[in-house]
């Protein structure tokens, strides 16, 4: 899989440039504020069909009623083209080889990128929320089925929500049922998942730290004891019956995967609590290789890797780790400094002016 050429207009504070992509590394070089991000962001739509940082509102650039992004990209063997439109309505039309989908879940899998961010630091520290994103979009790009049970459900549990504060509960076992059934399909698939996640991250967690440290990642969830998907449906609806009550005195939905988290341990403490920084990293540094690799075990093709400022959050031993791993894999990056990032001579450089690309 490898971007060859991204088009964009009226997308951020671009009005119209393009990019064309080394099928090795390429390093985004500008200040901040020049648009580096922007165009991480822009590859990143075409995994997702949305952004990582804000609404699609915000892609329009001032002033224009709406932004265009296109990719040129090889995948499966041969030449594939996507544009999406974003409206100022939060409507997209989005095309892939000149045909015109009506479903989101229509994109996902055709160009797949891992995304690596500062943010993804919080992917061990931070609250459970992160890391059940981080969950949905990985399994979203290589399951679309996944997509549109998560989406399913989320509705389910907004109208839940609804009818709760509401107090009009005539329909509540109704959505009940619903969130059982999108619920406990999206816990098997987060375990599955996890699993595959767990013995990748575990090897290389090993050796990075020379094999002084043991990752283990634990799928944190009420329905642990449950196994197969009908009988997760059951425990869903007997813990839903028991928080019953509390549920409608605070108005809102308690149980369901959406309130399920993941775990990570170093040596069987728990890494949000006990874990150091450089720990902390490492962690990030394994699951999303361990991301790529499944990815290709699953597509037959490496997705790009997509770096967006963050080589420099790595101290030296854990960024030659991770330079090493990219090798023979298309990566794009975003840096201030492109010597800073350490790479030498290696890949493209791209620098970025105010919304300009000076290639």
């Amino acid at each position: 899989m490898k971007a060859e050429k991204l088009a964009l207009e009226s997308f951020r504070n671009y009005e119209k440039e393009y990019v064309l992509f080394d099928e090795g590394l390429n390093i985004i070089v500008g200040q901040n504020g020049a648009g580096k991000t922007n165009l991480a962001e822009a590859l990143y739509a075409f995994s997702y069909a949305r952004s990582f940082r804000s609404g699609a509102k915000d892609f329009i650039r001032h002033g224009e009623d709406r932004a265009r992004i296109a990719l040129e990209f090889e995948s499966e063997g041969r030449k594939q083209s996507a544009d999406i439109v974003f409206a100022k309505d939060n409507k997209k039309r989005i095309r892939i080889n000149e045909i015109e989908v009506r479903k989101t879940s229509e994109l996902l899998g055709k160009f797949i990128c891992v995304l690596f961010t500062p943010d993804e630091m919080s992917l061990v520290k931070g609250g459970p929320e992160c890391r059940r994103k981080m969950l949905d979009t990985s399994i979203s790009a290589l399951k679309p089925k996944y997509f549109s049970a998560l989406c399913a459900y989320n509705t389910c549990v907004k109208q839940k929500n609804a009818l709760l504060k509401s107090k009009n509960y005539a329909t509540l076992d109704v959505w009940n049922e619903k969130i059982a059934e999108y619920g406990a399909f999206l816990c098997v698939m987060r375990k599955d998942y996890i699993k595959e996640i767990e013995k990748k991250a575990k090897a290389m967690q090993s050796e990075i730290s020379g094999g002084k440290e043991e990752l283990e990642i634990i799928y944190s969830t009420s329905y642990k004891d449950s196994e197969t998907q009908d009988e997760i449906r059951e425990n869903i609806l007997k813990k839903t019956s028991e928080a019953c009550d509390r549920e409608k005195e605070l108005g809102m939905c308690l149980t369901g995967p959406h309130r399920d988290d993941m775990v990570f341990k170093i040596n069987s403490f728990n890494a949000r609590r006990f874990a150091s920084q450089g720990q902390a990293r490492s962690i990030v540094l394994s699951v999303k290789d361990a991301q790529t690799e499944i990815m290709k075990e699953h597509t037959g093709e490496y997705p790009l890797l997509l770096l967006d400022d963050v080589l420099s959050e790595l101290d030296g031993e854990r960024k030659e780790y991770f330079t090493e791993k990219i090798k023979g894999k298309q990566s794009v990056i975003t840096t201030t400094d492109a010597e800073s990032v350490n790479l030498g001579k290696r890949g493209k450089i791209i620098k970025i002016e105010d919304g300009r690309v000076c290639m």
